[in-house]
């Protein structure tokens, strides 16, 4: 029978994690093959960007993931059009990994990170050994993230001169509105789309639509003619163009919380892209804990529905998350400049006690695990039926708790015991 604790059982069952350095030897993360099985996505999250020990976890499983279980793909909640500046660098190209990094990893300074340019230099290495299979790179967020369409705009040009030139004055257009609220700071490009008036935000809509309107027509034809991959790029850039106009008509309207589930469904449609192209590849998707959720979330008399939902909905077993949390210490929330007009855009915050989150609609999960050790990791299909287990319905994200059961949408939870912010948040 199991035990009535939760608290009990994670002390009795959770995997200890003995090192969280990326070359420690990873025996201690040998309970993860049983958890993940043969499955071709694996998500791992973070409850708060910016925070060092999740990088350093999550690049320890993904480590383990290449080495021991055979995964060929990192994929990043970063940008589908930039994502050739690291998957060439991870073959062997030229340049500085912490510049690219920052240029493939705009939004929020998230490519800004040491401890992420390390593991990108690891994989790097691996890829040169010869006895090992290569590992590619993937954006798998909207083109430019949360912020502009115009860097897929500018990628489909030289394939819409060729395959379609008449539609270039309708893209020229399109790039001419856009450019009036471009910016390399996603969330200027966010509050500068206020700034043009609502026939222009019309214009824009139609000609995008028009382009994804001409761009089918021509697909066969293209095919025809042995242009089916620059078809195909060109036709999913676009598709990231319109959606990043719908994100942001949707923002003007409902806000952002709504209106940022369109990068949600462009991230779940970016991995099953890959999967429908080669069916031998395995992903390991890092993103936000919320982007990885298997569930919904209640939002006012709606739902929101994540990546990870639409991802759990279509491939089903084949997709298994992991979400990562922390006990207590430091972590990562936007600035209060969320602009970037100066500085970082992320600070480091301490968090509140697990215990604090406890309120009428349930304790926060953070509470049962204990606080020694640097981690443990704990399989919530066989936690879940611990006596108390349904008390524990919320968990942090950031530096606040939300109502939200773990136990719905991850297949297993990784708690910190002490977690600080990354080098770039606590010099902000």
């Amino acid at each position: 029978m199991p035990e009535d604790r939760l608290a009990d059982w994670i002390r009795a069952n959770g995997h200890s994690i003995a090192a969280l350095e990326l070359a420690a030897p990873l025996d201690d993360l040998a309970p993860l093959a049983e958890l993940i099985g043969s499955a071709r996505v694996v998500g791992l999250g973070e409850s708060a960007h910016h925070v060092r020990e999740f990088y350093q976890l999550r690049h320890r499983i993904l480590r383990f993931l290449v080495e021991r279980c055979g995964f060929t793909v990192l994929a990043m909640e970063a940008p589908f059009t930039e994502s050739g500046l690291l998957d060439d660098w991870l073959d062997g190209g030229s340049g500085d990994v912490a510049a690219l990094a920052s240029a493939a990893v705009p939004a929020f300074s998230l490519g800004e990170v040491p401890e992420l340019h390390e593991a990108l230099r690891w994989l790097r290495e691996h890829n040169k050994r010869p006895d090992s299979t290569r590992i590619r790179y993937l954006g798998a967020d909207l083109p430019g993230s949360v912020g502009s369409p115009l860097p897929a705009l500018t990628a489909i040009q030289p394939v819409l001169a060729v395959i379609d030139p008449e539609a270039l004055p309708i893209l020229a257009r399109a790039t001419e509105i856009v450019s009036r609220f471009h910016d390399p700071a996603p969330m200027k490009v966010l509050f500068g789309y206020s700034t043009i008036d609502q026939a222009e935000r019309d214009a824009l809509t139609a000609a995008l639509a028009e382009l994804v309107a001409r761009l089918h027509r021509l697909r066969n034809r293209e095919y025809a003619k042995g242009r089916a991959d620059e078809h195909m790029l060109a036709t999913y850039q676009l598709r990231g163009a319109w959606l990043i106009d719908q994100l942001h008509r949707e923002m003007a309207v409902t806000g952002i919380e709504t209106a940022s589930t369109f990068r949600d469904i462009y991230i779940a449609e970016s991995i099953r892209r890959l999967l429908d192209r080669d069916p031998s590849t395995r992903i390991v998707l890092t993103a936000h804990n919320w982007h990885l959720m298997k569930a919904p979330e209640p939002f006012e008399a709606d739902e929101l529905y994540p990546a990870g939902y639409h991802l759990a909905a279509e491939l089903g077993a084949d997709y298994r998350a992991i979400g990562l949390t922390a006990r207590q210490g430091r972590t990562g929330i936007v600035a209060d400049d969320i602009t970037g007009e100066t500085g970082f855009p992320f600070k480091e915050a301490p968090l509140p006690p697990p215990e604090s989150g406890a309120t009428a609609a349930g304790k926060a999960i953070e509470s049962a695990f204990p606080d020694s050790g640097l981690a443990r990791i704990v399989d919530l299909h066989a936690a879940a039926e611990v006596g108390d287990a349904k008390e524990y319905s919320r968990m942090r994200t950031a530096n606040y708790f939300f109502d939200q059961s773990a136990f719905a949408c991850f297949d297993a939870l990784c708690c910190v015991t002490e977690t600080t912010g990354t080098e770039p948040t606590r010099s902000s």
